[in-house]
C-alpha cells in the first residue's frame, strides 16, 4: 500500500540518519549492543526491501571495522548515556530550528494517498547547512504525536540539495537558545566544558542529559583543567544528595577530585566507611577522588577497608582495584610504587589474585616472581584459575629465572600452560612471541611425557628476553582472567601494542555468522516484494 510504503521509506531514512550518528559516535563504537541493535533494524528493513540487503550488510561490516579501530576517550568513571547533540549535528548535512506552521492534513479514510501527509515548518535558525537553506524557508517532514502550531523543533537531515529530513524533536525556547550557542563553542577543552557545567542539573532534561554526556566523553585532563572554575559547593551538595543518579554522582566525584581539597576528606571517608549500599554506590569514583585529594596518606585506609580486609565484598575490592588503576595510569597523585604495594595485598587472597596480576605485568613489576610461583603451587580448587595468569606473567617477565619457573610449573600443571598458550598466544614477548611460545610448547610436551627429564644443557640455555607490553591488561589477548577483562571501563592512554589479529578474527567470525544467518532468513522471504 502506498501509505505503508511511504512510512517504510521514512523508517529507512531515519535508520540511515541513525547509522550516520552511530558511525560518528565515539562512545557507540565501543558499545557492541548498539551495533547489534542497528543490525536488527537494518535486517528488518532488508526483509521488506531485498534490494537493500547487500548495501546494509556492507554498512554493518563497516561498522564492525570502526568498532575494531576506535579508541576510548572518556571521563574515568563515567558512563556515556547517549550521543551528544553536537555529535548528532556533526554527523548530519543540515540542522535547523524550525517552527511548525501547518499540521499534516488528514487523508480521507476511503482513499489511498501516494504520500503520507506531512507537516510544514518554517526555518527560524540554520545551525548547519547554510549553503542550501535560508531563514524563513519552508520544509516538510512527517510529524508524529499531538503537536501544536507554533511549537519549535530541532530537525536534522542528510543529503542535499533535496534533504531527507528526520523526525522533528520538540524543543523549548530555552533549549533553542542552548542549541544556538552550541555551534559557537570550541571543539574541545576546558572552555567548552565551562559552558556545559551550568546545565548539569538543568530542569530541562534534554539539556541536563546533553551536558552530562559532554563531560562523560571528555578526557580527564580537560576536566582537571576546569578545576578552578567549578562550583565546589554545588558539587558537594549533589554528591551528598541520595537522590542524585549514580552516573551523575560518579561524574561529580571526578569533578571534585579536580577542585577539592583536604576539607573534603572527612566527607569522603564517611562515604567509604558507611554500610549503606545506596550511599556508597559509585565506590570506585569515591576512592579515586579520595586518593587524588589525600595522596599517599590515603592508601592505608584503602588497604585496611578493601585490600587487606578478607571480609570485604568482591564488588568493593574490585572498585578499589579500579581506582588504583586509574591513579596509576592517569595521574601522579600517588607514586606507582605505593599503588603496587597496595595491590600486592591481594596476593594474600588467592581467590582474587588474578585480578591484579595483569597490572603487575603492565607496570613491569617483577618483584613478586617467587610469591607468584608459590601461589601457583599452593592453588586449590577454589583458586586454581590463578594459574593461567601466573603463566602469562612469567612469559612476559624478562628475568632469567622466569623461563626456569615456567618449565617447573609446566610439570605441575601442564594443562594450565597449554591453556595460556591456546587462549593467550600473544601473552608475552615483544610483539614477536613465536620463539617464546615454541619454547613453552616444548616444556609442556616434556612435562606430559612419563618419566621425562629436562636436560641440564637445556636449562642452561640462554633465556629469551620478553617484553611485557604485549601482555598489558588492556590487551584482550594478554588478559589472563574474565574478571580483569573489565579493564576497558576506565579511560587511560592508548596502549602501545594491540593484538589486531585477535580483534579481526573475533569480529570477522561474528560478522560471518551474522551474514550467513541473515542470508538464510532472507533467502525465502521478501522475494518479489
Amino acid at each position: 500500500m502506498p501509505i505503508l510504503r511511504e512510512i517504510g521509506d521514512a523508517e529507512i531514512r531515519d535508520d540511515k540518519i541513525y547509522l550516520g550518528k552511530i558511525m560518528n559516535d565515539e562512545g557507540a563504537r565501543h558499545t557492541i549492543l548498539k551495533s547489534c541493535f542497528l543490525g536488527i533494524r537494518l535486517s528488518w528493513h532488508a526483509v521488506r526491501r531485498p534490494w537493500l540487503r547487500i548495501s546494509k550488510l556492507a554498512l554493518i561490516c563497516l561498522l564492525l571495522l570502526v568498532l575494531i579501530g576506535s579508541k576510548s576517550w572518556a571521563c574515568p568513571f563515567c558512563t556515556v548515556t547517549s550521543q551528544t547533540i553536537s555529535e548528532e549535528m556533526e554527523s548530519m548535512d543540515a540542522v535547523v530550528i524550525a517552527r511548525l506552521t501547518r499540521l499534516p492534513e488528514t487523508a480521507p479514510a476511503h482513499t489511498l494517498s501516494e504520500d503520507v501527509p506531512k507537516g510544514v515548518f518554517e526555518i527560524s535558525d540554520v545551525l548547519k547547512g547554510t549553503a542550501g537553506l535560508n531563514k524563513g524557508e519552508e520544509i516538510r517532514t512527517i510529524v508524529f504525536g499531538q503537536e501544536q502550531v507554533g511549537d519549535q523543533f530541532l530537525i536534522m537531515a542528510v543529503g542535499g540539495p533535496d534533504f531527507d529530513w528526520s523526525t522533528p524533536m520538540k524543543v523549548s525556547p530555552r533549549a533553542a537558545a542552548y542549541l544556538r550557542q552550541l555551534v559557537e563553542l570550541p571543539e574541545k577543552g576546558p572552555e567548552r566544558l565551562a559552558f556545559f557545567q551550568a546545565y548539569l542539573e538543568d530542569e530541562d532534561t534534554l539539556l541536563a542529559r546533553d551536558a552530562y554526556d559532554e563531560f562523560a566523553r571528555s578526557p580527564y585532563s580537560d576536566v582537571k583543567d576546569l578545576g578552578d572554575r567549578m562550583d565546589h559547593a554545588r558539587l558537594v551538595t549533589w554528591i551528598q544528595d541520595p537522590e542524585t543518579a549514580l552516573n551523575r554522582k560518579r561524574l561529580y566525584l571526578v569533578m571534585l577530585s579536580a577542585c577539592g581539597g583536604a576539607d573534603d576528606l572527612p566527607m569522603l571517608e564517611q562515604l567509604l566507611r558507611t554500610e549503606d549500599r545506596k550511599v556508597r554506590a559509585g565506590l570506585d569514583a569515591t576512592l579515586g577522588c579520595y586518593l587524588m585529594l589525600a595522596g599517599t596518606g590515603g592508601m592505608p585506609l584503602v588497604e585496611d577497608l578493601f585490600l587487606n580486609n578478607s571480609q570485604a565484598e568482591y564488588a568493593d575490592t574490585y572498585a578499589a582495584i579500579m581506582a588504583l588503576r586509574f591513579l596509576g595510569t592517569e595521574t601522579d597523585a600517588v607514586p606507582r610504587e605505593r599503588l603496587l604495594q597496595g595491590l600486592h595485598c591481594l596476593l594474600d587472597r588467592p581467590e582474587l589474585a588474578d585480578l591484579i596480576i595483569p597490572d603487575l605485568v603492565r607496570w613491569e613489576d617483577w618483584s613478586q616472581v617467587d610469591r607468584l610461583v608459590k601461589l601457583f603451587k599452593e592453588a586449590d580448587k577454589k583458586s586454581n584459575w590463578v594459574r593461567v595468569p601466573i603463566i602469562n606473567f612469567l612469559r612476559a617477565c624478562p628475568q632469567p629465572e622466569a623461563k626456569q619457573h615456567l618449565r617447573e610449573l609446566a610439570k605441575i600443571d601442564p594443562e594450565a600452560v597449554k591453556r595460556a598458550e591456546t587462549f593467550f598466544p600473544f601473552g608475552g614477548g615483544d610483539g614477536s612471541p613465536a620463539a617464546e611460545i615454541a619454547g613453552a610448547e616444548d616444556t609442556v610436551q616434556a612435562a606430559t611425557e612419563p618419566e621425562a627429564s629436562v636436560p641440564s644443557a637445556e636449562l642452561d640455555a640462554p633465556v629469551e628476553q620478553a617484553s611485557p607490553t604485549a601482555a598489558r591488561p588492556d590487551n584482550p589477548s594478554g588478559n589472563p582472567s574474565g574478571a580483569a577483562g573489565n579493564l576497558p571501563v576506565l579511560h587511560r592512554s592508548a596502549p602501545k601494542h594491540l593484538n589486531s589479529l585477535t580483534y579481526l578474527a573475533v569480529f570477522w567470525i561474528a560478522g560471518g555468522v551474522f551474514f550467513v544467518a541473515q542470508w538464510a532468513i532472507l533467502a525465502g522471504v521478501g522475494r518479489g516484494s
